[in-house]
């Protein structure tokens, strides 16, 4: 039985968040919670925090997508020499 489909469904969701934190993390660096008067974050430079969150969330998804074929280009490597 083909056990690859089940894994890349299951294992999508998890993958798709870590890329979104990673890039979220790595995109929204200068920014800063200031509590004057509320939970407000600033960006000082670069993208707003909204930007932030589309651009990581795209990106992710891109990224997921060069994951799960390769997952699947090696899967197939791999049962074709057996």
């Amino acid at each position: 039985m083909n056990h690859i489909t089940p894994l890349l469904v299951l294992g999508a969701v998890p993958l798709l968040l870590v890329n979104w934190f990673i890039i979220a993390m790595a995109l929204g660096r200068s920014c800063a919670l200031i509590y004057e008067g509320g939970n407000i974050t600033e960006c000082v430079g670069g993208l707003s925090e909204e930007e932030t969150i589309t651009a990581s969330g795209l990106i992710a998804l891109m990224l997921l997508g060069i994951q799960i074929g390769l997952i699947v280009l090696v899967r197939r490597r791999t049962r074709g020499s057996q």
